[in-house]
């Protein structure tokens, strides 16, 4: 399989630290440490050949974005509370999400509802940025969080919108991709559930589809999603369009 930037960015991500006071669990976030830095060095410098997003390397922004989008999105996915911003030492702190990271193995049914929660967002007017699995967490109760939204902005662009969906299919891609080799009817299927699931979610997706079968669009699925899978996820759009 090719590699691609995207396959180790949750490597390169080690922000995070966990806190727990009186049994309670808190996710203690700093933007200005140093493999978080690395891990938008590295993705920003991929994205100046690219450029079909706007990401930002600065912590304050990635801050002030994820802060944004956490408080004031009010459709889509479900958001952890956030009880401290401290803007001066670039720090966040959040409630604990208890559930599985979104993965290939989910069941077809979270499939659907995380690409129909996208939908939401995007018919909103919000954009992601980074829509990569991991930042994605469904609980027992079947609902679905996003734990991360650092390059998070409120712009309506079926470009910003494409990106989105295809670094979230890419992503998955690459999580499930010897599974798919060994069943790519599954994968099909999954496929399914996603288009679906985000035609349900945003009215205006056609538009979205009709940007990612155009020709830039195309070389970075060809790029971003492993072969033969890119073939795959192109032929299932089209057929959406017909």
């Amino acid at each position: 399989m090719r590699p691609s930037i995207i396959d180790f960015l949750d490597e390169a991500s080690k922000q995070v630290r966990y806190l727990i006071v009186n049994g309670r669990v808190y996710v203690v976030k700093k933007y200005a440490s140093e493999p978080g830095l690395i891990k938008w060095f590295l993705i920003s410098a991929s994205n100046l050949a690219i450029g079909k997003y706007p990401l930002k390397l600065d912590p304050f922004e990635r801050l002030k974005r994820e802060v944004y989008f956490m408080r004031y999105s009010k459709r889509g996915f479900n958001k952890p509370e956030i009880l401290i911003v401290d803007y001066s030492n670039m720090v966040l702190v959040r409630e604990f999400v208890r559930g599985d990271v979104y993965s290939y193995n989910a069941p077809g049914s979270v499939h659907y509802e995380v690409a129909r929660q996208l939908g939401v967002c995007h018919e909103d007017g919000w954009v992601l940025g980074d829509s990569k699995i991991s930042n994605f967490i469904y609980s027992v109760e079947g609902h679905i969080y996003i734990v991360d939204a650092e390059q998070a902005i409120r712009e309506y662009s079926s470009d910003y919108f494409a990106w989105d969906l295809l670094v979230y299919v890419s992503t998955l891609t690459i999580d499930g991709y010897v599974k798919a080799l060994y069943s790519k009817d599954i994968y099909e299927s999954i496929l399914e559930n996603i288009i679906t699931g985000y035609i349900q979610g945003n009215s205006n997706s056609r538009e979205v589809f009709k940007t990612l079968l155009t020709r830039d669009f195309k070389a970075l699925t060809y790029l971003l999603i492993p072969f033969p899978f890119n073939y795959v996820f192109v032929k299932k759009i089209e057929k959406y369009i017909e």
